[in-house]
């Protein structure tokens, strides 16, 4: 179940240059200096014309970047000349996939550095705009994006006249894409990491201020509501619905957001959902709220299971007969400083693992959990409008 979002940005000024160069005509010969004048000085109007159509970016304030893309980076300590541009739709209320590319430009320590950030889903990609062929590529771990755990590569060319630095990282929870990059005489003893290292901004990130624990997701009010169609009634707009089946019981979820997963306006899925269901006597229950790690993982079911996952685990979920919205099964790793992963197999309800601790001894059940996902359907959700 992978998405296949496919990115197409075309500039076109070539029919405007062809439309300028039809205008130039013979002058009369009496007229030959200042006709030829008139014709340079449109043609040099045209040709600006044409050049600032040709510009993808736009200049765009620092708040405004915020908004576009979330987990965000920041101007390092001691950066000059900061700017940040855009390009794509930089309307934040429009949101889709892939997201508008933002762009930081700086100086710091007689350097200039670009740094570049776009939500991309799960079709990583190379954003740096660089095309050279890097002398050497190494594996990188940055120090604090992803809690420590975010890896990445740092490439390096080293030509005659010039040697360029691009480092490249990928946070595959929520789908962004992110690069920084510089050009130099010489970049010998020099460190990429460092910079991309001091970009990371913890304020910026999407879970500042929000507490560890997820009982503190507050559901909308549903009184007088004694139906889902009430519930839907409801909504604002941009929220998302889905009338699912979880083993033997017909469910309503209910997203804060949806996203369009293939780019071409047929499918729209959501990364978290409230979840409702009737009881015995025909009263709606609220069963609790699911939320997975990003855009790579929207919700799926296979009709028994509700599938919530991330990067680093994959819980299977059912609805018990008692009404409860419980973890049938999960299977994760948790990492540590040095990247080392420690993999378990847990239930809410069940021994599914003798040991003490849940630990299992490799990856094997992880991978196959994530198989199960990939074999189950996304949740189509219907977006208020």
């Amino acid at each position: 179940m992978k998405k296949r979002i496919l990115i197409v940005m075309m500039m076109s000024v070539f029919a405007l240059q062809m439309a300028a160069c039809g205008k130039e005509t013979a002058p009369a010969e009496t007229e030959t200096t200042e006709t030829t004048e008139v014709a340079e000085v449109a043609e040099t109007t045209e040709t600006t014309e044409s050049t600032e159509l040709a510009n993808p970016w736009k200049e765009i304030t620092e708040d405004e970047a915020s908004a576009l893309v979330p987990n965000g980076f920041s101007a390092p300590e001691g950066a000059t000349n900061v700017v940040w541009r855009a390009m794509g739709n930089t309307d934040p209320s429009s949101f889709e996939v892939p997201g508008p590319v933002v762009e930081l430009d700086f100086d710091l320590d007689g350097m200039n550095f670009t740094a570049r950030e776009q939500v991309v889903g799960d079709n990583n990609q190379d954003i740096s705009g660089m095309n050279y062929e890097w002398t050497v590529t190494d594996d990188i771990t940055l120090a604090n994006w992803g809690e420590g755990n975010m890896t990445g590569t740092a490439s390096r060319f080293v030509g005659e006249s010039e040697s360029a630095d691009l480092v490249r990282w990928y946070d595959v929870e929520i789908g962004i894409a992110y690069s920084l990059s510089t050009v130099a005489k010489d970049l010998d003893g020099f460190d990429p990491q460092a910079i991309a290292e001091a970009l990371y901004d913890p304020n910026k990130q999407a879970s500042a201020g929000i507490p560890d624990d997820e009982d503190s997701h507050i559901p909308m009010d549903i009184t007088g509501c004694d139906t889902f169609t009430q519930i839907v009634d409801k909504l604002q707009a941009g929220q998302g619905y889905a009338n699912v089946t979880v083993g033997d019981k017909d469910v309503l979820l209910v997203a804060s957001g949806t996203y369009d997963y293939d780019g071409d306006g047929k499918k729209f899925v959501a990364i978290d959902a409230d979840v409702y269901e009737y009881d015995a006597d025909g009263n709606i229950l609220y069963l609790g709220y699911v939320e997975c790690g990003g855009t790579a993982y929207p919700l799926a079911s296979d009709g028994k299971l509700l599938y919530v996952g991330n990067n680093h685990g994959m819980k299977k979920m059912i609805i018990t007969e008692s009404d409860l919205l419980v973890i049938d099964e999960n299977a994760y790793v948790e990492y540590d400083g040095d990247g080392n992963g420690t993999y378990y197999h847990t239930s809410d309800i069940r021994t599914v693992n003798d040991d003490p601790e849940a630990k299992v001894a490799d990856d094997t059940i992880l991978n196959q959990f994530y198989a199960d996902y990939e074999a189950a359907n996304m949740i189509e959700f219907n977006t208020v409008q």
